[in-house]
């Protein structure tokens, strides 16, 4: 170490030194505690004032010094120890200086555009700004927290392991893609919106639009193809676990399935004449047979004999001597059985599509956004892909026009087989419909659209064409019981009368006047334990307040981040608190922070369903209880809001209260899927006598018009002039202002003054 004896270096050293501290010391003070100002121009002002004192200072005292002291020579390394310690001091003040510039930019410029940007629901640029300003090194904690707010933890895999992976927002038109890393990829975060992921090989790129949601449900693998030479006019799908979105089978477990490519058009005539005059119809080894029927073998030779034309020519139902009508080579080739179908796949080399392949390709949540467009006319066939029906994965016709046959059979005797979409003579809401036809059927909607199974490096041990049976209930002609067991069925949702002890707190997170409080009260069911639950209002409106119990959809079950269910219910319950209505959701069995084994909300027969659905409606039922008690609520006009999950578990709640006295189910219906007798949905359905709204869309995957919502809407046990169904052309959703439009008029329509 230099011993420094020059008053001047020791100076500038200890000066050096006391600001390092100073500054980030400031700085860490203020950042925790979220102080928004701009304070370092001011500080360095203040340290450069004090600099220039404290020299005046020690030049002084030097002299005084000099004068008394016998002169000794001076060292050069004294002098160019000072040269550096002033210069460092300098590119101190300098690089604190700049950080001040840039913080000042930040506050006045950066973070209100991201909150007006976050306030209007442009998510994306909320991404793009703070994602900007994360990777320069930026460690502002509201930053961050608005970055958190916009995305989610994931991770994914591949196989092969190793691959380079991009994303880019799907609303982008820039192309702009933001490099991930390499797989694997373990917790990290990415926009909570719906993606194109790009993954990189050596030899090719493969890009597949993924939700990060499914991503955090353990469909976060990729597998992708050994080759990546893509057919003309194919789109390509990465493999990996695949669901079933069609009601009455989407509770299926998901499969691991392999890669491969779909046609963007259906099979057209002029496609299939080719197998007509490659004398395909002929020729055994692309046919199916012998084929065992009815307890019956089928052999080649019989079936053959069945497959003519208008004129008892080999071909098509529709087509006459063995050619298609005149001007319609484009068309889709309809008129023709499974067993056509598919002997025309194997003589192209490729395959019927399975049902995983077909659902996972239709995107059957965003119907609405093509089914519309689609040729359901019951008029005429049109020509492959001239409608725009293209969904987004660059499909088209997957809704009407065609119906597509795939491999798999609807029942064990294999007599049946999926044909999806639905055709131009059928109703659009066909489309969301998982159904099957004789494996003989020639209707003139019957056509297909072909897959290339993929080599992939993964080793696949599911059966994706196995028999996968229809799951459908008639629910109208469902056994009914009487009054005296039913009454012994809600007696299952009675608990002890004990104090509430109600404990109320505020919540922080609020959205101007709209404010968030959390309640607890005595649990119905256990004997120390304490039910939490929530409470939605505008602090600024005058009470009494109008009460509305809520039960929310099954992402309560897979979302388990209070803070995110705060922020959202606070947007979504706006145009209801602005009426002066107070939202309470009660803490389910698990839903949110009490979250537990139960990680579906489809109904099935074992026990463990029964006891939560009692449990849920003793939830219900206690959570009214303290609803009552609150002077600060008009409890004679409380109603019911359920949505999705919570429009289905209405068929149970109203019919066990009747304080009750309006309710509105937006996306509700029956399910298929059946559950034990004493707790089965519709035998309460028929006990109901609340008015009820329903907010329907007519090509909802989840509970279809025909088979599920119209059911449950006539056996509302409510008279007929005090219940509504609204169905609009959408799917899974009702648009927003429509909600508005038909709750309030509804809630309003039931109030008493």
């Amino acid at each position: 170490m230099f011993n420094i004896t020059n008053s001047y270096s020791k100076y500038l050293v200890a000066f050096v030194a006391f600001t390092f501290t100073l500054i980030p010391g400031v700085d860490f003070i203020v950042l925790k505690l979220g102080i928004e100002t701009n304070y370092l121009p001011y500080l360095l002002l203040l340290l450069i004032i004090t600099f220039f004192a404290g020299l005046i200072m020690v030049w002084k005292n030097q002299k005084v010094s000099s004068l008394n002291a016998i002169k000794k020579p001076k060292k050069k390394w004294t002098l160019y120890l000072n040269i550096f310690v002033t210069l460092a001091l300098g590119a101190l003040f300098v690089y604190y200086f700049q950080k001040g510039q840039t913080d000042e930019v930040l506050l006045n410029q950066k973070l209100p555009e991201i909150v007006n940007a976050y306030d209007n629901n442009k998510l994306d640029i909320v991404f793009a700004e703070t994602k900007k300003l994360r990777d320069a090194g930026n460690t502002n904690p509201v930053i961050k927290s608005y970055y958190d707010k916009v995305t989610m933890p994931v991770s994914i895999f591949s196989e092969p392991t190793d691959i380079e992976v991009s994303f880019k927002q799907a609303n982008d038109s820039t192309n702009h893609w933001y490099f991930l890393g390499k797989t694997p990829l373990n917790n990290i975060r990415v926009p909570n919106e719906r993606l194109e992921f790009k993954f990189k090989t050596q030899e090719s790129s493969y890009t597949e639009f993924v939700h990060p949601y499914s991503l955090s449900n353990n469909k976060n693998t990729f597998i992708l193809p050994k080759q990546g030479v893509l057919i003309k006019d194919h789109v390509m799908f990465l493999g990996g676990k695949k669901a079933l979105n069609y009601s009455g089978i989407d509770h299926l477990p998901e499969i691991k399935i392999g890669p491969y490519s779909m046609a963007k058009f259906e099979v057209t005539n002029k496609d299939f004449k080719e197998f007509v005059d490659a004398q395909g119809y002929s020729r055994p080894e692309y046919w199916d047979f012998p084929y065992h029927l009815d307890g019956k073998e089928l052999t080649f030779k019989e079936a053959i004999k069945t497959f003519l034309d208008k004129y008892g020519q080999l071909g098509p139902v529709n087509w006459s001597y063995g050619s298609y009508p005149l001007g319609q080579e484009n068309f889709p080739v309809t008129g023709i059985s499974w067993f056509e179908a598919r002997a025309y796949a194997k003589y192209k080399g490729l395959s019927l599509p399975n049902l995983y392949q077909w659902a996972n390709a239709a995107r059957l949540g965003s119907a609405s956004s093509f089914v519309p467009n689609s040729n359901f006319s019951k008029n005429q066939l049109v020509e492959v892909g001239s409608m725009d029906s293209q969904n987004s994965n660059l499909l088209y016709d997957m809704a009407g026009n065609a119906r597509e046959w795939v491999i798999n059979s609807v029942a064990e005797t294999n007599e049946k087989k999926g044909i999806l979409g639905g055709g131009f003579k059928d109703d659009p809401y066909y489309f969301n419909d998982y159904y099957g036809q004789n494996i003989l059927d020639r209707s003139e909607s019957n056509g297909m659209r072909l897959v290339k199974n993929l080599e992939s490096y993964s080793v696949i041990n599911s059966s994706p064409e196995a028999v996968i049976s229809i799951a459908t209930r008639d629910f109208m002609n469902e056994e009914a019981v009487s009054d005296d067991v039913f009454e012994i069925f809600k007696e299952q949702f009675n608990y002890s009368n004990k104090p509430l002890k109600a404990k109320v707190t505020a919540e922080k997170i609020r959205s101007g006047t709209f404010k968030a409080e959390r309640f607890e009260i005595t649990s119905p069911y256990e004997e120390n334990g304490m039910l939490p639950g929530y409470i939605f209002y505008d602090s600024a409106y005058t009470k009494p307040l109008k009460p509305i119990i809520f039960f929310p959809g099954s992402n309560a079950i897979h979302l388990t981040n209070v803070d995110y269910m705060i922020k959202s219910n606070l947007n979504n319950f706006r145009y209801l608190m602005s009426e002066g209505y107070a939202l309470f959701l009660p803490i389910y069995l698990s839903t949110y922070e009490r979250a537990d084994e139960l990680k579906s909300d489809y109904p099935n027969a074992s026990n463990s369903y029964k006891e939560h659905l009692i449990k849920w409606g003793k939830e219900y039922k206690r959570t009214i209880d303290y609803i009552v008690t609150r002077k600060d609520m008009d409890s004679s006009n409380l109603s019911y809001y359920g949505v999705s999950w919570g429009g289905f578990m209405a068929n149970t709640l109203l019919a066990i209260d009747d304080r009750v006295k309006s309710a509105t189910l937006y996306v509700a219906g029956l399910s298929f899927q059946k559950s034990k007798k004493e707790v089965e949905a519709y035998h309460y359905t028929t006990r109901i006598t609340t008015p009820v709204l329903m907010l329907n869309g007519e090509f909802d995957q989840f509970f279809p018009l025909e088979t599920s919502q119209i059911p449950m809407f006539q056996l509302l046990g409510t008279k007929e002039k005090d219940k509504k169904h609204y169905v609009s052309k959408t799917g899974h959703f009702v648009p927003k202002e429509v909600l508005i439009k038909e709750h309030l008029a509804w809630l309003k329509k039931y109030e008493k003054n």
